[in-house]
């Protein structure tokens, strides 16, 4: 009996420390809800991407995203990066940066990938 409740308290401790999951996300021109409650906040308004620089060249995108409320809240968003055959480019990984929202604002996030030879990308929104 007392093996069943260390489990379960086990169990339950390792979803408290768990890392906060993703909101949204960004991908190919559509938005991911992964939280729905979340979702209902903020909205994809337009994702553009071209490639930059000499070579392979390096891929720069441009996301807008709006706050759908009145009321201000700050979440959290980062970019990855992808290769042609769809792999994450963990060399080119970024951190998760604060976005605060004012009611009903926009926000253009824009980002290059440090490496070169990405195809596409993900942009991952979260609350804080």
């Amino acid at each position: 009996m007392n093996k069943i409740l260390l489990l379960s308290l086990l169990a339950c401790c390792a979803g408290c420390l768990a890392p906060k999951t993703a909101g949204v996300s960004v991908e190919r021109g559509h938005l991911i809800v992964e939280d729905r409650a979340f979702s209902s906040r903020i909205e994809l308004v337009e994702d553009k991407t071209k490639m930059v620089g000499f070579g392979n060249g390096f891929l720069k995108t441009q996301v807008t995203l709006r706050n759908r409320d009145r009321r201000d809240f700050t979440c959290q968003y980062r970019f990855t990066w992808k290769d042609a055959d769809g792999m994450t480019l963990k060399s080119a990984e970024t951190v998760w940066n604060p976005l605060p929202l004012h009611g009903r604002e926009e926000a253009v996030l824009e980002a290059v990938c440090p490496v070169p030879g990405a195809a596409d990308f993900r942009l991952v929104v979260r609350p804080e």
